[in-house]
C-alpha cells in the first residue's frame, strides 16, 4: 500500500472492486443456457444480462467520462442513461461473448484507474453539468457491482438453492436449515400481515366438553402442565402431529424451563402469533393435555396438533375431533393442517 494517502485509497478502492467483479462470473457457473438468460422478473432481470449490464457500465464510467473511449461499440443511451436493452441479450449473442465482454470492459476500466489520479475529473452527464472526480466514480462503479451482486444471488438461489460467492450446492444440513428458517419467517409474515387471523379478530378462550374443557395456556398451569407432558413423553411422541422428534424432549425439561415455554405461548396468544390451550379435566381442574393452533408455511392456513396424558389416552381422538369442529365453528380458518389426523 502506497505511502500517500490519496494513492492508498485509489488502491483499496481498486481492489475492493475486483473483489466484486471476481462473484460475478461464478453466479453462472452449472446453469446451461436457458436458465443463465431466463427472466426472473416482470421487467425480465436475468442473470446474463445482469454481467452484460455491468458490461456497459464499467466501459461507460471508466471510457468517455474520463475521455478515454471504450474501443468497442456499446449500446447507446439518453440523458438519463436510460436504454431499454441495456439487460437484452439476443439469442445469437453467446455466453462466452457476454462474459468476454465483461473482461474487456473490466480491463479497460482499471487501465483508466491506474492512468488517472484519483481527483482527476470526469465529466457524467447524467449526473448533470458538475466535473466528478474519479474517485466518486470508482465509488459509484463499486455500489453498482454489489447492488446487482444481490440481485445475481437472489436469482440464483430461485434458480437452484445455491448462494454464497462459489455458488457451492447446499450440504443436507443447510437444507435443512435454510426450510426452517423460511417456514419461520413466511409465519411471522403471517402473523405480522394478519393472514393468520385478521385484524380486530377476537380469538375464542373456552371450549367445553363433557370430558375436558380448552382455557389459554398459561404461567399458572405450569407445574400441573409439567407433570403432565413429563410422564407422557413416549406417549406424547407417538400421538399424530409429533413424530418428527422436535417436541416434548426426550430427557423433559426443569420446572423453570417449562415456565419459560408457557411465558412464550401466553404471549404469543396475546399478540395473536399463535393460539395454545390447555386440556383441562372438567371434574378436578387437573391439566390432562394440550392443544396448538399455529400458523402453517404451506397452503394451509393453521396447523392444528393436540395430546393427552398417556392415562387418558383414550380422549386422544375426542379432543383432536372436538378442536377440528370448534375451528370450524368459530374460528375464521378453511385450510387446517390437522398434520396426519
Amino acid at each position: 500500500m502506497s505511502d500517500d494517502p490519496a494513492q492508498a485509497a485509489k488502491q483499496h478502492l481498486q481492489q475492493c472492486l475486483r473483489w466484486a467483479r471476481d462473484e460475478v462470473l461464478p453466479k453462472l457457473d452449472g446453469l446451461d443456457e436457458y436458465e443463465v438468460r431466463r427472466p426472473m422478473t416482470r421487467t425480465g432481470l436475468n442473470l446474463l444480462g445482469l454481467v452484460k449490464h455491468l458490461a456497459f457500465f464499467e466501459a461507460s464510467y471508466f471510457g468517455f467520462v474520463f475521455e478515454r473511449p471504450y474501443p468497442e461499440t456499446i449500446p447507446v443511451v439518453d440523458t438519463n442513461f436510460q436504454n431499454p436493452d441495456l439487460m437484452w441479450v439476443p439469442a445469437d449473442e453467446t455466453r462466452e461473448q457476454v462474459i468476454e465482454g465483461y473482461r474487456k470492459a473490466c480491463r479497460h476500466a482499471d487501465e483508466t484507474i491506474e492512468a488517472l489520479p484519483i481527483d482527476a475529473v470526469g465529466h457524467v452527464p447524467w449526473w448533470g453539468p458538475n466535473d466528478v472526480p474519479l474517485f466518486s466514480v470508482m465509488a459509484h462503479m463499486l455500489g453498482e457491482t454489489r447492488q446487482h451482486l444481490g440481485h445475481m444471488d437472489l436469482i440464483r438461489e430461485q434458480l437452484d438453492g445455491r448462494i454464497g460467492e462459489d455458488v457451492e450446492p447446499l450440504s443436507a444440513a443447510q437444507e435443512a436449515d435454510f426450510a426452517r428458517r423460511w417456514c419461520r419467517t413466511e409465519r411471522a409474515a403471517r402473523v405480522a400481515g394478519n393472514r393468520f387471523v385478521p385484524a380486530g379478530f377476537a380469538p375464542p378462550t373456552s371450549l367445553v366438553h363433557d370430558r375436558f374443557r380448552l382455557e389459554p395456556l398459561g404461567p399458572k398451569h405450569n407445574q400441573a402442565d409439567h407433570a403432565a407432558w413429563m410422564s407422557s413423553i413416549g406417549h406424547i411422541r407417538a400421538t399424530p402431529g409429533f413424530s418428527d422428534g422436535a417436541w416434548p424432549p426426550v430427557g423433559g425439561m426443569t420446572l423453570e424451563e417449562n415456565l419459560a415455554d408457557l411465558t412464550r405461548h401466553a404471549r404469543d396468544f396475546e399478540t395473536g402469533r399463535g393460539f395454545t390451550f390447555t386440556v383441562l379435566d372438567p371434574a378436578g381442574g387437573d391439566v390432562i393435555g394440550c392443544v396448538y393452533l399455529y400458523p402453517s408455511a404451506d397452503e394451509h392456513d393453521v396447523v392444528v396438533q393436540s395430546w393427552v396424558r398417556a392415562d387418558h389416552a383414550e380422549l386422544d381422538t375426542p379432543v383432536a375431533d372436538a378442536v377440528a369442529q370448534w375451528i370450524d365453528s368459530d374460528w375464521t380458518w378453511r385450510r387446517p393442517d390437522r398434520v396426519g389426523r
